[in-house]
């Protein structure tokens, strides 16, 4: 993969993936086989609609991430045979951990003076996607469609209701047990206030178009730079100043797609991984990753360059107790249009 540094320049990357299996306990084992083959584009849940749902997986095909990606693909149990209103399930890995309060399905009650939420129902698993978290989409009784900025596939997100608009309205699952949902913080009264709104809290991918992760967005460096010319340029042609604001350039944590609190420092692959309440016959799952770290080397014609492995993401399949991991190795090079003069292109990883 042909991508950038944080710096700007060039480089060229070799991406290795592998499926482990991990038991509560022990640490995580190579799959035989093929294992869960590279996300290419983007997943979503329900009707994969990048509008209407969460996203699942993201592409897996990033030349340069300045973190490791944690995500969740999973649910929150409650102890096998029971049922339970609301607890708090997480994820910690080393000294970092992640907590969400999950709560069973609640609606708004319109009451004579007000309204309140309606006690949880009971439940026994709650998936830990964006999809369930707070946000959303209101639509204005003159047709206006108000999204979210943090999460429009969320719920309970309203801006000045009417009545009817609270009348049995969908209140969030996953909950930031630091900041609580409450009646008095539901409605905003107008949607220039949506910074004082809930922050969204899951386990799961955000998606792309998430603030601020979408702020982050712009051209490759050596696009950006091309661009920025003939912006200048057509200034210079009118009247030497330019109305239009300069180019974006890409940041490179545009590509981290974890929750907040699970993009981490680049992690070593050695880690304990505790996952508390997701697992009906372990309450406290624990699991190590299984300390393996590649050796990946490229080869365009000057001799063989072992890179260090820098390790991307950590995918956390706990309906299947299956892990993922996507290793990096990158070294600079000239640029896209150096590519005419290598005279071969091997690349390998070796355990």
């Amino acid at each position: 993969m042909p991508g950038h540094a944080p710096d700007g320049g060039p480089v060229v990357s070799v991406l290795a993936k592998q499926t482990y299996r991990f038991r509560h306990g022990e640490p995580a084992v190579a799959e035989p086989g093929p294992g869960i083959d590279w996300v290419e584009v983007d997943e979503y849940w329900d009707t994969n609609n990048p509008i209407l749902d969460a996203a699942k997986a993201e592409s897996e095909l990033v030349a340069w991430k300045p973190c490791t990606d944690v995500v969740v693909v999973g649910r929150a149990q409650a102890p096998r045979g029971k049922r339970a209103k609301f607890f708090d399930c997480g994820i910690q890995i080393g000294a970092f951990r992640k907590v969400v309060r999950v709560f069973g399905n609640r609606k708004v009650q319109l009451k004579t003076m007000g309204f309140d939420f309606t006690d949880p129902e009971p439940f026994d698993s709650m998936p830990l996607h964006y999809g369930l978290a707070y946000g959303g989409r209101h639509r204005r009784p003159d047709g206006l469609e108000l999204n979210y900025p943090r999460n429009p596939v969320g719920k309970g997100f309203v801006v000045a209701p009417q009545p009817e608009d609270l009348a049995n309205l969908a209140l969030p699952n996953l909950e930031n047990p630091a900041q609580l949902f409450l009646p008095q913080n539901l409605a905003l009264k107008s949607f220039e206030k949506w910074k004082d709104a809930p922050e969204p809290w899951a386990l799961g991918c955000t998606s792309r178009n998430f603030h601020p992760r979408v702020t982050l967005a712009g051209l490759q460096p050596d696009q950006a730079v091309e661009a920025e010319i003939l912006r200048l340029q057509g200034a210079a042609a009118s009247d030497g100043t330019s109305t239009r604001p300069p180019v974006p350039v890409l940041n490179p944590d545009y590509f981290c797609c974890a929750s907040k609190g699970l993009s981490l420092p680049h992690l070593r692959g050695d880690e304990t991984i505790l996952l508390v309440y997701l697992d009906a016959d372990h309450p406290q799952f624990e699991f190590r990753l299984p300390g393996e770290r590649p050796r990946i080397f490229l080869d365009v014609g000057h001799g063989m360059e072992w890179m260090e492995p820098v390790l991307q993401n950590v995918v956390i399949y706990k309906g299947t107790d299956q892990m993922t991991v996507v290793w990096r190795g990158s070294c600079r090079y000239e640029g896209p249009q150096s590519m005419s003069n290598w005279t071969t292109l091997r690349m390998g990883v070796a355990t």
